[in-house]
């Protein structure tokens, strides 16, 4: 379910590190301007999973769409072996083969680390630079052949603990989102990385509901 959590992530030899400061300010900014004209979202995605167990690492496809303000869908494998929704304050993790579900609530009624938890899924659609500064510190920032890395650190310690380090790759040109590779306190890591991106049309509601009939398994 973690995998699945983080949804809502190895730069190559040619990359070229900055220090901390006005640089990584103007694309904070920038990346901030371009999540709050988003509507909607939708990409296909290509999941790289390194656990320290496995010396390969493990590689999934999908689709993943995202309505603002906070509700998506996240389907992995065709036809999908796993399926994320969030809608509102309600998060469900699928597994249609077992007709298995589990909900989460969200939150005011939610304990600190699964807020903490949404709010680092939140990091790659962020429409909030207050909130934003209060939940990340910005470490450092690359480019590599168009694409710029933001990598960042919960501020929160309870959210550190279960992820200490993430990072977002931006677009050079547009500033669009384009993967996020996450770093869990295991050492394990999760990348996605995001291509055929359309943003802004239309999107049924439905896409975002579960529609579940008795036969599923529910908890």
């Amino acid at each position: 379910m973690k995998w699945m959590w983080a949804g809502v992530l190895a730069a190559l030899c040619l990359v070229h590190r900055v220090p901390a400061g006005p640089a990584e300010e103007a694309w904070v900014s920038r990346w901030l301007a371009s999540a709050t004209n988003l509507v909607t979202w939708q990409a296909a995605v290509t999941q790289t999973r390194h656990l320290k167990a496995l010396t390969q690492p493990l590689v999934s496809t999908g689709k993943v769409w995202f309505a603002a303000p906070n509700s998506f869908r996240w389907e992995l494998g065709d036809p999908p072996q796993s399926i994320a929704l969030r809608s509102g304050d309600l998060l469900t993790v699928l597994t249609p083969r077992l007709k298995r579900a589990e909900r989460v609530s969200l939150g005011s009624s939610a304990g600190a680390p699964v807020n903490d938890m949404l709010a680092l899924l939140d990091a790659g659609f962020p429409r909030d630079p207050e909130a934003f500064a209060k939940r990340f510190e910005v470490t450092g920032l690359s480019t590599n052949a168009g694409i710029v890395r933001l990598d960042l650190k919960p501020r929160e310690a309870s959210a550190r603990r279960m992820m200490p380090a993430l990072a977002v790759e931006l677009d050079e040109v547009g500033g669009g989102l384009k993967g996020t590779d996450l770093t869990f306190v295991d050492g394990s890591r999760l990348r996605n990385e995001f291509s055929a991106v359309v943003t802004n049309t239309p999107m049924s509601p439905e896409l975002f509901r579960t529609n579940l009939d008795a036969g599923w398994k529910v908890r």
